[in-house]
């Protein structure tokens, strides 16, 4: 396996976890101190700081959506050097009727076999904005 593919088969491993609902699996991904930041002013946006302060935010997010929120990754591309790109697909409903389907980015840096940072890009600011308000 190269560099690459092992970044991969841990980014890998978090979409994964999040699938499953597995939120022990997806916090053992990250660097205690790791920080997630969702680019967009809206309920979810800012940096997420912390192993504690990323679940919180995914949990707040699953509670929201009344647990439809599916993040889907489509692909992954790694430099082998600690950076994995994801375009994914992300897709919720709320109770409300309000639904969600965007493309996004997400950009991962590693520190050994731990995620350090996340970035997430949002496709549709305007649209992200409406859903979580």
């Amino acid at each position: 396996m190269t560099s690459a593919d092992i970044d991969v088969a841990v980014v890998r491993a978090g979409f994964e976890a999040v699938a499953r609902g597995d939120l022990a699996a997806f916090s053992d991904v990250f660097h205690p101190d790791a920080t997630w930041n969702h680019r967009n002013p809206d309920r979810q946006g800012g940096v997420h700081k912390g192993v504690d302060g990323i679940v919180a935010f995914l949990t707040e997010s699953m509670k929201v959506t009344a647990g439809t929120l599916r993040p889907v990754p489509l692909r992954f591309m790694a430099d082998g050097d600690g950076h994995v790109a994801v375009l994914t697909r992300i897709t919720a409903s709320r109770p409300d009727g309000r639904t969600f389907d965007d493309s996004q980015i997400f950009l991962f840096a590693l520190d050994g076999d731990r995620v350090r940072t996340v970035d997430q890009y949002i496709g549709d600011p305007p649209g992200a904005t409406a859903f979580w308000a």
